[in-house]
């Protein structure tokens, strides 16, 4: 029963998710500063995962030991770099691109196995990374192949930054859900406020009140599913995470075809068709996702 309402609950987080994505390509399209978008959203999610926590009465557990806090560092720093870059993605490329060049993130783990973990090559292998590559070729579009494009590179710096999300979230499961959700939104809001003077441009403090409220109300519902989604990974398999988490890309699909009337070219669905399918060969295959923590050249101590 535990699974099912983890999984139920994973799927509205997945929906939140894709709104926020909506969210932040309308807000970026009126000329809103990264900054606000980030700092408000953050703030308010912050706000509601203590809430959340001092309402269920949840006990403070301190961070353990350094190594403990170097996870908790780099989980919040992970989750705070993913939305980072898929924002700067959403302005160079479409909504749907981005969702599915970020959900690459499986294939990108694998590589590090690979070669930090020394796990071997096999067929399976080969050809999810072999369809994530083409995929990748395909929504970057075959005819531009010497080019760069910002949007796809910016993507896949989301998927980077999702891939250790996933890993060191893993790692902290130790800790109760609401405190690996607190700590990372502690992280993620003092990281940014650090950041904002030396990478962003100052936000203006005249900006209308209604781009504030549904920031603030987009933050509370994505502080919910922020929670939602570490009691998910309690409770599931981190494969299981993984699969369930798909559904985001069909949420933000349906959203940029409804909202912008995004309508994928015949090169670009084929690369959506090709990373979908890939990341299902390789998250299906049986491996110990929890094994991870060594390419960040960190020990379990048990």
């Amino acid at each position: 029963m535990e699974q099912k309402i983890a999984i139920l609950g994973l799927l509205f987080a997945c929906f939140v998710w894709a709104i926020t994505g909506v969210t932040f390509k309308i807000f970026t399209e009126l000329g809103v500063s990264i900054a606000v978008i980030l700092f408000a959203g953050i703030f308010f999610r912050f706000i509601t995962v203590w809430f959340i926590a001092d309402y269920k009465k949840v006990k403070h557990e301190w961070v353990k030991d350094k190594r403990e806090l170097k996870f908790v560092i780099l989980n919040g720093l992970f989750s705070l770099g993913t939305p980072v870059f898929f924002i700067l993605a959403i302005s160079h490329t479409t909504l749907s691109n981005a969702y599915f060049i970020a959900f690459t993130a499986p294939a990108w783990v694998l590589v590090g196995a690979v070669f930090f973990l020394g796990e071997k090559l096999t067929t399976k292998k080969i050809l999810g990374l072999f369809l994530t590559m083409l995929g990748i070729f395909f929504i970057s579009n075959p005819e531009k192949i010497f080019s760069i494009d910002a949007g796809i590179g910016f993507a896949f710096l989301a998927a980077l930054s999702f891939s250790g999300d996933i890993i060191t979230g893993r790692e902290l499961k130790d800790y109760s859900y609401h405190t690996v959700a607190l700590y990372s939104n502690a992280v993620q809001l003092l990281s940014l406020a650090i950041a904002i003077p030396f990478f962003f441009s100052i936000p203006s403090l005249d900006f209308n009140i209604f781009t504030l409220w549904p920031l603030a109300v987009l933050g509370l519902f994505r502080g919910v599913s922020s929670d939602i989604y570490y009691y998910a990974l309690e409770r599931l398999e981190a494969s299981t995470v993984a699969i369930v988490s798909l559904a985001e890309l069909f949420f933000g699909s349906i959203l940029a075809y409804f909202i912008f009337s995004e309508i994928p070219m015949q090169n670009e669905f084929v690369g959506y068709i090709l990373i979908f399918v890939s990341g299902l060969i390789i998250i299906l295959r049986k491996s110990d996702i929890e094994d991870f923590e060594y390419l960040l050249h960190l020990r379990r101590k048990h």
